[in-house]
């Protein structure tokens, strides 16, 4: 006879959690809402693509291959530090990466010019930001953009 928690984790008697390196968070993939039950196919699906086993893609993340795999079947929850490592490792947005929204890739400045601009249009005000961003839209011909 045995006691569980919430975590399903048993209090009294066996111990059904032996060998796992920590309880299933009973939330992970159960509520759609929460879009994270595709991450699982996004990150084997880059890891293919790419040609790696499990076992190699897992040295370069920084993971083990066996938390990789319960990711990848969804056993278990990456936690933020791992998520980052994904999503630097095979150069995709995290936003993309857990939700599958935004864009796949990250947006980052291509050089020196690029990443001058961005500084500088994230110190200006919010109205002149707000026209300045109108401005070169306009004149890049993607002021339906905005």
């Amino acid at each position: 006879m045995f006691i569980a928690n919430m975590w399903d984790i048993p209090t009294i008697g066996v111990n059904r959690n032996v060998g796992k390196s920590r309880p299933r968070n009973p939330l992970f993939g159960q509520n759609p809402s929460m879009k994270t039950s595709n991450l699982q196919s996004r990150l084997r699906t880059l890891r293919e693509q790419k040609g790696l086993t499990q076992a190699a893609a897992a040295v370069e993340i920084g993971i083990s291959r066996a938390h990789l795999t319960k990711i990848e079947t969804g056993a278990d929850a990456p936690g933020r530090a791992t998520l980052v490592a994904i999503a630097n490792y095979f150069d995709v947005s995290l936003d993309w990466l857990t939700s599958g929204n935004g864009n796949m890739k990250p947006a980052r400045a291509l050089n020196a010019g690029e990443a001058a601009l961005l500084d500088a249009y994230r110190r200006m005000p919010e109205t002149e930001a707000t026209a300045f961003l109108q401005y070169a839209l306009i004149r890049t011909q993607g002021a339906n953009d905005a």
